[in-house]
Parts: C-alpha cells; sequence; structure tokens
C-alpha cells in the first residue's frame, strides 16, 4: 500500500475542494435521476443541458478553489518565510554581540598585560600598595590633560600618589575623594618632574610644559614636552632616554620619553630639550596608582 503524507497546506487545500467537488457531483447526479424518471429513455450527463451547466460551474469553481488555495498558501509562505527572516536576524544580533564581547574582553586582557608591565617600575612596599584604576573621565581636546579615575581613598590613593601605565609615567593626584580621583597628567605643567639622562646618572633636570612652548608644538607629539637641564654643559643628544630622577614626589626611572631636540639658550646660559614621551596622551584608559616617594 502506497500511503501519500500531505503537509497543512496540501491538506487544506484537499479538503476545500474535496468539499466542493462532492456538492457538484451529488447536485448532478440528483439532477440526472430526476430527469431520468421523467424520460422513457436513457439520458447521458453529457446530453444533460442542466448537468452541463452545471459541470461548468463545478469547473469554474474547481479553477477559483485553486486560486484561492494557492493564494492562501503563498500567505502561508509568506509569514513562513518573515518568521525565519525574523530568527535570522536575532541569530546576526546575537552573533554581533558575541564579537564585541570578544573583542572587550581581548581589550582587557591586553590592558592587563600593560598593567602588568608597569610592575617591572614599581619596587619593594609600593608593590603592595600599587591601585589598578580605569579613568572614567577627562578633560575636553584631545590630550589627557587632566582626567578622573575610578579610584579613592576606599581604595588607600592619597594626594600626590604617581599615576603610570604600561609605557611610563603618566601624571599625579591631586584630589582624592572616598571612590574617586583626580589627576594631572605630564601635559600639565602642574606635573612638572625632575629627570635624568638614562646611562649619565650627573645630568639631571625638570621636564615642565612651561609658557616656553608653543600652540604649534602642543600639536607635535614629538615637541609635546619641554625640560630643562640643571648644567648647561650637559652631553645630552638627541634620541637620549630620560627617566625619573628620585627626586621630589616620583620615585627614581619611571620612564619619561625620548629626547627630540636640543636647543642652547645661550641668553638663559641653558640648555633645553623636547621630549617625546612614551605614554600616548591622547590615548589613555588603564592606569596604575603607586604612593610618592617619602621625603625626609
Amino acid at each position: 500500500m502506497i500511503v501519500l503524507k500531505l503537509n497543512k497546506d496540501n491538506r487544506r487545500r484537499f479538503t476545500v475542494k474535496s468539499i466542493v467537488t462532492a456538492g457538484i457531483v451529488i447536485a448532478v447526479v440528483v439532477i440526472s435521476a430526476f430527469s431520468i424518471s421523467n424520460s422513457d429513455k436513457l439520458l447521458f450527463l453529457e446530453n444533460n443541458p442542466v448537468a452541463e451547466v452545471f459541470l461548468d460551474l463545478g469547473r469554474y469553481t474547481n479553477d477559483a478553489v485553486d486560486g484561492v488555495s494557492e493564494f492562501v498558501g503563498d500567505i502561508m509562505h509568506f509569514r513562513r518565510n518573515a518568521n525565519k527572516v525574523r530568527e535570522l536576524t536575532k541569530e546576526n544580533e546575537k552573533l554581533k554581540q558575541e564579537i564585541t564581547d570578544m573583542k572587550s574582553d581581548e581589550s582587557k586582557v591586553e590592558s592587563f598585560k600593560k598593567l602588568e608591565k608597569a610592575l617591572n617600575y614599581v619596587h619593594g612596599d609600593d608593590r603592595m600598595r600599587q591601585v589598578s584604576a580605569s579613568i572614567v573621565g577627562k578633560n575636553d581636546g584631545d590630550w589627557y590633560q587632566s582626567f578622573v579615575i575610578d579610584a579613592g581613598a576606599d581604595s588607600g590613593i592619597k594626594k600626590d600618589s604617581i599615576v603610570i601605565n604600561g609605557n611610563g609615567v603618566v601624571g599625579i593626584v591631586y584630589s582624592v575623594s572616598n571612590r574617586y580621583s583626580k589627576a594631572i597628567s605630564l601635559v600639565d605643567s602642574r606635573a612638572s618632574v625632575s629627570f635624568k639622562i638614562q646611562g649619565k646618572e650627573d645630568d639631571k633636570g625638570v621636564i615642565t610644559t612651561s609658557s616656553t612652548v608653543g600652540k604649534s608644538d602642543l600639536t607635535d607629539v614629538n615637541k609635546l614636552l619641554q625640560g630643562y637641564l640643571f648644567d648647561s654643559n650637559s652631553k645630552v643628544k638627541k634620541g637620549d632616554k630620560i627617566v625619573t630622577s628620585g627626586l621630589g614626589l616620583y620615585p627614581e626611572n619611571l620612564p619619561i620619553g625620548k629626547v627630540t631636540k636640543v636647543i642652547n639658550d645661550k641668553s638663559k646660559s641653558m640648555k633645553l630639550i623636547k621630549v617625546r614621551p612614551f605614554v600616548d596622551f591622547k590615548k589613555l584608559n588603564d592606569v596604575m596608582v603607586i604612593p610618592p616617594r617619602k621625603i625626609e
């Protein structure tokens, strides 16, 4: 035995057509029987004008039923496709979110690695007192001149704490609340820091973004920081690396930047330098805060 399996649409179409066809057949049979009972000779259905009318009507009705069935089937097919589109759209949005989450996780891992690198600049008890934080606010403009971090007194941060990241010195904390702290970066002249030339312990000076640095300099990262050496006869040269000297609040040997230009100011008997900082002051996210150097 052969069993035919029909889907829902075909079953609906078959049921409607069956009912209409059955009605037409019954009508034809009744009319034909009535005609035969009132005639002496046998009348065939095809010669019965009334039956032909009903047969024609049946053909037209059948065609109409086929058309309606196809129309209803198209609507059902459209609805199924629309549902599929909605499901695919939801899956697509879910995949996009998963990709975003993955990128965010990768970014966090990368940030963690950079902060881990900052531990190389922290020694002794300061390692136990370091606090990791994220920047949650900043000043207007491109450079991070002043900013807010999401850690404060509750985390052990105090005024004059030093802010660093995996590339070196970022700045210094100047205001602390329970959960937040405000800091200024080396781009701000208030965050001036004493430095030394790496490998030349006697060549020391001060890095400060002073009024002698023009606005055009501040648009050039290679001229962002300016400083001067205490000894005007210093042998400092372009390409030298500078680190914190250990004088003042900043712990010793924190990376600051690389000398990009040396200027001999004969009128003031000073040797000036312009410095490209190791820290990117346009892209600051996560930082580490360490205690300031103890000044006896």
